[in-house]
């Protein structure tokens, strides 16, 4: 039942899109002769010239409204380049989400030369994967809510140098448990790691789309 809830989420997750008011475009990479769409939304009276974080999360960048869940809709990016793009289920194409970071980083003058992520339910392990099979193209990671396999130490020792952050409602019995976990273990292997419980928070925290996403995005810079 657990398996099928968590699927029904990932397809309404993924199925939603709204039209953001800011600089949103689609725009497209090139791998392996073929050109790759992805989602932007710059940040406001953006400048060329000035280095900006950029941020990356889960979406199938279909059309420009395709977004990624915890930015649809934003017309204020607080400051963050937001990029939507399949990064899930994306450990066996490592090499065609290198591609896309370097064109970024050849587009964007991008802070630290690194880049921050979002996982979220489903998608959230395959994403961890992600960021563990290519830790240096990261500075952080957040899963809201979700998590690595917390089992697997070696693996977890790849994020050494990535900040870590896990937001979960306490109502979200489940992945509060998993979520507390992976922050102890990531603790233990001396990685830096912090967890942020929601009052009366659930799975899907709506509330925090946008604004509320995006400063705790901001305390991993």
């Amino acid at each position: 039942m657990k398996a099928l809830s968590t699927f029904i989420l990932a397809i309404t997750l993924f199925g939603c899109s709204s039209v953001a008011t800011g600089q949103q475009k689609l725009d497209q990479f090139s791998f392996k002769g073929k050109k790759l769409n992805y989602t932007v939304i710059l940040p406001q009276n953006y400048d060329a010239t000035k280095t900006y974080p950029v941020l990356i999360g889960p979406s199938d960048a279909n059309t420009i409204e395709d977004e990624s869940f915890y930015w649809q809709g934003v017309d204020d990016t607080e400051g963050w380049i937001l990029i939507g793009y399949r990064i899930y289920n994306a450990v066996n194409r490592a090499d065609e989400i290198m591609a896309l970071l370097d064109h970024l980083r050849e587009t964007y003058k991008v802070e630290g030369n690194k880049f921050h992520t979002v996982c979220f339910s489903a998608n959230s392990a395959s994403i961890f994967e992600l960021v563990m099979t290519i830790p240096d193209y990261f500075a952080g990671i957040t899963g809201m809510a979700g998590n690595p396999n917390y089992r697997d130490e070696e693996k977890l020792k790849n994020l050494k140098g990535v900040k870590v952050q896990f937001v979960v409602g306490d109502k979200d019995t489940y992945w509060m448990n998993s979520a507390k976990k992976s922050h102890e273990k990531l603790k233990e292997l001396g990685i830096d790691s912090q967890i942020e419980i929601i009052k009366d928070g659930k799975h899907v925290m709506t509330p925090l789309i946008g604004k509320g996403f995006l400063t705790r995005a901001n305390a991993l810079r």
